[in-house]
C-alpha cells in the first residue's frame, strides 16, 4: 500500500474536508455576526469614559458615589483581570461575556455617564500625566 492509497482512504472515511480559507472565512463571517462594529466602537468610547469618572473622582474634579464607583472600578478590573467568568481564550463566547457584563454595568451606571462633561470622543487617550487638565 502506498501513501496514495492511504491518502484516498482517509479521504473516503473523513469526506470532503474544508480547507483553511473557508474555515476563515466562516470565522470571520461568524465575527460580524457577533460583534456589531458600531456597538464596539461605542464600548470602548464608554470604557475609555469610564476610567476618565474614576480618574476625575480621584483627583477631585467630580464626587461620584461610591456604589457608582465600585461598579465602574469591578467593570474594568472585571475586563483587565483574566479571571472570568468565561475564559477569554474560548473564541467570541469569551469576549461575549466581558461585553455583556461590561454593558450590564454601564447601564447601572448610565446616569453618570450622562453627567460626565467630556463626551468619550473628546477625551484625550493617553496616559493620565500626559492630559492637559492635569
Amino acid at each position: 500500500m502506498d501513501a496514495d492509497d492511504i491518502i484516498n482512504t482517509y479521504k473516503d472515511k473523513l469526506g470532503d474536508t474544508p480547507s483553511l480559507e473557508s474555515i476563515e472565512s466562516e470565522r470571520e463571517e461568524t465575527l460580524k455576526k457577533v460583534f456589531n462594529a458600531k456597538a464596539l466602537v461605542r464600548l470602548k468610547d464608554k470604557i475609555v469614559a469610564a476610567y476618565q469618572i474614576l480618574h476625575d473622582d480621584v483627583c477631585g474634579k467630580r464626587k461620584i458615589p461610591a456604589s457608582k464607583i465600585a461598579l465602574l472600578a469591578g467593570g474594568l478590573a472585571y475586563l483587565a483581570l483574566p479571571l472570568d467568568i468565561v475564559c477569554d481564550v474560548i473564541p467570541v463566547v469569551g469576549l461575549v461575556d466581558d461585553a455583556i457584563v461590561l454593558t450590564w454595568i454601564f447601564s447601572q451606571c448610565a446616569d453618570v455617564f450622562k453627567s460626565s462633561p467630556a463626551q468619550p470622543q473628546d477625551m484625550v487617550y493617553s496616559s493620565p500625566s500626559k492630559r492637559k487638565d492635569n
